[in-house]
């Protein structure tokens, strides 16, 4: 292609030369043309390039586990035809049957974050045991297996697929290892168990940047530019950062990780009043306890303790019962990424079982305060208060 494009540029030049006497050779509108086209075919080869899944073997649809490793402490680990969200196989975390699991029973795969990288899977859970002998439970690990982020933690009964979905932009770029388990103490009487399938790890679609573009030169250029371009664009545009937005309501992040802090340290043990803000990283199915229907999200906190986010714990019960400022009865009626505003009950049992009940008073005929919350867009507005 160069070379025929270079010949053609030869033969037109040495026609001008023949026919065109003593004049001042110029840029035909030819060779200018071959030379946009030439611009045009790398701009083109430089496509976009969609995202594609750093995970491999997502849906253990080879049979196997490789490149999964099995990485918990006990054997509880099978790739399974019993279940799957999609294909044919899953693979099986803990038993189904007594007895429980006798330690932590995972797969791990090591991979390397892409920007804007999310993080989601489907899962199928199922427990008779509770939070504090069990969890189902997803970490991102370093390299040698320190957890460096905890992504959620629980004890579960599905009923069937859920997916979960979390933010792993902040390790872009970095070489991490999922981990993804169930964990048991062997008690011969209750079982827990987890199905994996589908393990997306994906980033925003980044674009080649398209080649800077050249001065189409005129039928009869003149032998200087008319005017000389000046050295800087008139005005420099400048990209708004993405700032918290200024609290429209009660937010006091500071005292509740004084607060997180004291429970820690064991100075206090009563409930907390609290009033935070932050980002939706998570929101998670709905669940139904001896105390009524419950949704759960969570929320990053600034100098929270790892990982940084807190359990919310919507009665949705109680909201249904309420005469006005109800939520919306389907949920989830919060969405990750909306910057939410919560006052509530802080209570915390354990560094793994902490949260905000915004509705406890409902609950809990010795919490005077109702609390709620507001949830924004991702810039802090459009927000819609919820008692």
């Amino acid at each position: 292609m160069h070379k025929r494009v270079f010949a053609a540029g030869v033969l037109v030049a040495l026609a001008v030369s023949a026919c065109g006497g003593s004049g001042t050779t110029s840029i035909t509108p030819d060779a200018a043309n071959a030379a946009q086209d030439l611009t045009k075919s790398v701009a083109r080869a430089a496509a976009t390039t969609a995202p594609t899944n750093a995970v491999s073997n997502p849906g253990f649809e080879t049979g196997s586990l490789s490149p999964w490793t099995s990485c918990g402490s006990a054997s509880n680990v099978a790739v399974t035809t019993a279940q799957a969200h999609s294909g044919t196989y899953s693979v099986l975390l803990g038993s189904t049957t007594t007895p429980e699991v006798n330690g932590t029973a995972g797969v791990c795969q090591t991979v390397t974050v892409p920007a804007s990288g999310t993080l989601s899977f489907w899962v199928y859970e199922g427990t008779t045991d509770t939070i504090s002998y069990v969890d189902q439970e997803a970490d991102v690990e370093s390299t040698s297996g320190t957890v460096l982020t905890q992504l959620y933690k629980e004890a579960g009964t599905t009923n069937g697929w859920e997916e979960k979905s979390f933010s792993l932009s902040s390790y872009a770029g970095q070489t991490v290892r999922l981990y993804f388990g169930v964990k048991g103490n062997g008690y011969s009487k209750d079982y827990v168990y987890e199905y994996l399938d589908d393990v997306s790890l994906t980033g925003t679609a980044t674009a080649s940047p398209s080649p800077t573009p050249t001065a189409s030169a005129s039928s009869s250029p003149t032998s200087s530019p008319t005017s000389s371009p000046t050295s800087s664009p008139t005005s420099s545009p400048t990209t708004a950062p993405t700032a918290t937005p200024t609290p429209a309501y009660a937010c006091n992040n500071a005292g509740f990780v004084t607060d997180q802090n004291e429970f820690a340290a064991g100075s206090i043990s009563a409930d907390q009043l609290v009033d935070v803000c932050g980002q939706v990283t998570q929101v998670l199915a709905k669940k139904t306890t001896s105390s009524g229907t419950h949704g759960y999200f969570y929320v990053s906190i600034a100098g929270s303790a790892s990982p940084g986010t807190i359990e919310i714990v919507s009665n949705l019960t109680a909201m249904a019962e309420a005469s006005t400022d109800d939520p919306p009865s389907t949920w989830p009626w919060v969405a990750l990424g909306d910057y939410v505003y919560v006052q509530g009950r802080y209570y915390y049992d354990s560094s793994s079982s902490q949260g905000i009940d915004w509705t406890e008073d409902d609950t809990d005929s010795n919490w005077e305060h109702t609390g709620y919350v507001v949830v924004c867009n991702s810039s802090g507005t459009s927000c819609s208060k919820y008692w």
